[in-house]
C-alpha cells in the first residue's frame, strides 16, 4: 500500500520530472507483490468463489474513482474501458482457476487465452495474468519464480531496452520521456529482494490484513483525485 501511493502520487500531483522518476520507479514494487499474493491467495483461500466475488465486488467500486484517477474526469463514451488492477487480479485469478480446475488441455487453453484478451483494458493487461500463472506454476520454488518473472519483465521491456541502441544506430536524440520510462521499469526488479523474505506463513493484523487493501485502493484514489482537482483550482 505504500508503495502504490509512492506511485499513484507522482501520478496525480504536479512534481519536478527527477522526483517523479523517482517515486515511479519505487511505486514498480507494489502491483508484482499483488500477483504474488493472488497466486498464494488461490491456495490459502477457504472459499475460492468468495474470493473471487470479493475481488468482483471491488473491482467494480474501485470503477469510477480509477478512471476518475487516470483520466481526470468521470466515465464517458472515451475512457469508459478503463479497468483497474483488481480487475486485472480478477482475470488473473480465473486464469488461475482455468489452469488447476480444468482438465481438459484445448478447453483449458482457451480459455485462458480468452481471458488474456480480457485482460487488456485493466492496469498491467496481460502481464497481470502471465506473473500470476508463473509465480503458481513454480511454487514452492522461489528461484525458479524469480526467473520466470525476471524472464517475463525482461521480455516485456524489450522495446524499452532497446531503445537507446535504435537511436544511436539512427543517429537520431533519444527522447527524455521514452528512456525514463525504460528507467522507472527497471524498478520493476525491486519486489523479488521483498518477495524472498516471504516464509509462506500467515503474518499478523487480522481482518485488516485481510480488507485493508479492497478499502485502501479507492479510498486513495479519491483522495489523490480531490488534492489534484484542489491544486488545478
Amino acid at each position: 500500500m505504500v508503495t502504490m501511493l509512492i506511485d499513484h502520487t507522482a501520478v496525480a500531483l504536479p512534481m519536478p520530472y527527477f522526483l517523479y522518476g523517482l517515486l515511479r520507479f519505487i511505486g514498480r514494487i507494489a502491483a508484482p507483490i499483488l500477483f504474488f499474493f493472488i497466486a498464494e491467495g488461490y491456495h490459502h483461500t477457504g472459499n475460492k468463489n468468495k474470493y473471487m466475488m470479493r475481488l468482483a465486488a471491488f473491482a467494480a467500486v474501485s470503477y469510477i474513482p480509477f478512471v476518475w484517477f487516470m483520466k481526470g474526469n468521470l466515465p464517458n463514451g472515451n475512457n469508459w474501458l478503463t479497468l483497474n488492477v483488481i480487475y486485472t487480479l480478477l482475470i488473473g485469478f480465473l486464469a488461475l482457476r482455468a489452469k488447476r480446475e480444468i482438465e481438459q488441455p484445448g478447453l483449458k487453453t482457451t480459455v485462458i487465452l480468452v481471458l488474456l484478451w480480457l485482460s487488456l483494458p485493466g492496469d498491467w493487461s496481460y502481464l497481470a495474468v502471465l506473473y500470476i500463472l508463473a509465480f503458481d506454476h513454480f511454487r514452492g520454488d522461489f528461484k525458479k519464480q524469480a526467473y520466470a518473472y525476471c524472464a517475463i519483465t525482461l521480455i516485456s521491456m524489450i522495446p524499452e531496452l532497446s531503445y537507446p541502441v535504435v537511436c544511436l544506430l539512427n543517429s537520431q536524440p533519444m527522447i527524455q520521456q521514452n528512456l525514463a520510462i525504460g528507467i522507472i521499469n527497471l524498478g520493476r526488479f525491486l519486489p523479488i529482494g521483498l518477495l524472498y523474505l516471504y516464509n509462506g506463513q500467515k503474518g499478523g493484523g487480522g481482518k485488516w490484513a485481510q480488507w485493508g487493501f479492497y478499502v485502501f485502493y479507492p479510498f486513495h484514489l479519491i483522495i489523490l483525485c480531490i488534492i489534484r482537482a484542489l491544486l488545478n483550482g
